[in-house]
């Protein structure tokens, strides 16, 4: 029997509480870098590609700061740097990522850690703006996310430097817990603002794996993100117990997918399938958990033809769409390797096998 028609934010709603909607929610997940947006402009005549892919959400922004830190000290010239004074240089070859330079990649002691200047996230005047964007986006029927994935440990590492936030945790872990702690708590004020303003699902997330399992063990995530991941998701259940929690980590997590049940956690992104089995996923953890992605952008829709793009959407909703718990789309940006052909593929068959019956 078919499901009754729902609106974008009903339906996505439904799957990220593991119910049955009427067709499958759709993500473009991080967007498309500069050569396909470029395209997509070209063959659409869209500026909109969020509204042209019929994406059933839309994030939620706080208002922009009125502070400058200047954070010249810490860089040398042609260093441009964003708000949590992270330093970015343009790269030669690459269409959308930048060289990360950490303005702490030099620090020593705890007080140039507890000294760095952080952004005012948690600042009344910014999150005033919230509940306005989440009407914005309930007025157009969709359901309104809170990117807060970039949580903790990524912002603490771009600011602190990869190796040197490796090492602080296991060799001074007064360092890290510093930082940790000071991003930790502009995250909770912006947890409960957006909670309080009517989001409907919140986007943690960190990128703790890669393709061949977790960055760190299990046991350094346990002590110094699994805590605070708690307390964050406690802070939002405290205020609206049934709230979705969404969890992000590019590559293999599955080390602390249980870990992440126990703290609230209850959808899981991106499911990449180079580095796990979407289908082994569900039925695993398809009672505590739903699904957002599993479509990757490595393998078949870089590489392969227009039907290999359709048969992977098909198999998708025939093993971790059955039973709803699943919200479908590519498990990270969509590179310039991937064909416009398979993009328009990969969503006329959303559209074609994404009902439920």
């Amino acid at each position: 029997m078919r499901v009754m028609s729902m609106t974008s934010r009903e339906r996505v709603v439904a799957a990220m509480n593991r119910e049955v909607p009427d067709r499958v929610p759709r993500d473009i997940s991080w967007g498309l870098t500069p050569a396909v947006l470029e395209r997509f402009r070209r063959e659409t005549g869209s500026e909109d590609f969020h509204a042209w892919f019929k994406v059933d959400t839309r994030c939620v922004n706080q208002g922009p700061t009125r502070v400058e830190h200047d954070y010249a000290r810490y860089f040398g010239p042609g260093v441009a740097w964003n708000e949590w004074g992270i330093g970015h240089e343009s790269t030669r070859d690459s269409q959308h990522f930048t060289h990360i330079v950490s303005p702490l990649r030099n620090a020593t002691r705890l007080a140039e850690i507890a000294d760095y200047p952080l952004p005012d996230l948690d600042a009344g005047y910014r999150l005033d703006a919230v509940p306005a964007e989440v009407r914005k986006v309930h007025d157009q029927d969709l359901a309104a996310a809170a990117p807060l994935a970039v949580t903790i440990y990524e912002v603490a590492w771009q600011i602190r430097g990869l190796e040197a936030m490796l090492t602080d945790m296991l060799e001074r872990p007064e360092l890290a817990d510093c930082l940790y702690d000071r991003i930790t708590g502009l995250r909770l004020a912006q947890t409960r603002a957006y909670v309080k303003a009517g989001c409907d699902v919140l986007m943690y997330g960190d990128d703790v794996s890669c393709q061949t399992g977790m960055i760190m063990s299990p046991a350094t995530w346990r002590r110094f993100f699994k805590p605070r991941m708690a307390r964050l998701i406690a802070e939002a259940r405290a205020i609206a117990p049934r709230i979705p929690v969404f969890y992000h980590s590019d590559g293999d997590p599955r080390a602390i997918v249980e870990d992440l049940i126990e703290i609230g956690v209850t959808i899981l992104n991106p499911v990449q399938p180079e580095c796990m089995d979407p289908a082994e996923m569900k039925r695993r953890y398809g009672d505590r958990l739903s699904f957002w992605g599993t479509i990757g952008i490595q393998q078949t829709l870089p590489f392969g033809s227009v039907d290999d793009v359709r048969r992977e959407v098909k198999l998708r909703m025939d093993t971790v769409g059955k039973g709803g718990g699943l919200f479908l789309g590519p498990s990270h940006m969509i590179e310039p390797e991937v064909p416009w052909e398979n993009i328009v593929a990969l969503y006329d068959a959303i559209d074609e096998y994404g009902e439920y019956r």
